[in-house]
């Protein structure tokens, strides 16, 4: 029983936060290199993972009726750990954050923090949380649509983004690529 509840609370506190960001946060900046529509093929594919993975399993009624036992602890932390990453690099980053890709006239590259190890940390902590998330289902399928279709949907993301941070910063980026990873750090 207590598993259950601490799931539902981190899959509130991640809903909730991810609606906070795609509403307050969604502003219309000043960009040079706005690029919006990723952010709408991102939310798509993120819903699709997530619904279904729930519609596929029949079962998942049942599944999350059943004790939460071994490996499905796994998903509590994960999902609380990414989305503590996620909100740390958004508040990292402050007026410089936006729902759109795009870079404010004026910001400096951030290469601190989370970012001294990692491009896109952001995007790291909602792959861990598409992670916990897929660990809680008992069929594989789903697991699988909580974790591909999302997790493809950041990555194509990220591909965007680098995009426009190379058009933006230059030679600054592709020094700092070659000093990090994109979302695991020393790895990936």
């Amino acid at each position: 029983m207590i598993g259950h509840f601490l799931f539902w609370m981190n899959i509130g506190i991640w809903i909730l936060m991810e609606m906070y960001i795609f509403l307050a946060l969604n502003k219309n900046t000043n960009k040079e290199n706005t690029e919006k529509k990723s952010k709408y093929i991102v939310l798509a594919l993120i819903l699709f993972g997530m619904i279904g993975s729930f519609l596929f399993d029949q079962s998942v009624g049942a599944a999350f009726g059943l004790p939460f036992r071994g490996w499905r602890y796994l998903s509590i932390p994960l999902i609380l750990t990414g989305v503590l990453v996620r909100f740390s690099a958004i508040r990292q980053l402050g007026s410089s954050f936006s729902v759109n890709v795009g870079v404010q006239k004026g910001t400096e590259l951030e290469q601190d923090g989370l970012y001294k190890f990692i491009r896109h940390p952001s995007y790291t902590g909602e792959i861990i949380i598409f992670l916990g998330v897929s660990i809680a289902f008992f069929h594989p399928v789903s697991s699988l649509f909580a974790f591909v279709f999302p997790t493809s949907a950041i990555l194509y993301r990220i591909h965007t983004e680098e995009k426009v941070l190379l058009t933006s910063f230059g030679e600054e980026y592709k020094k700092y690529q070659k000093r990090t990873k994109k979302i695991i750090p020393f790895i990936y």
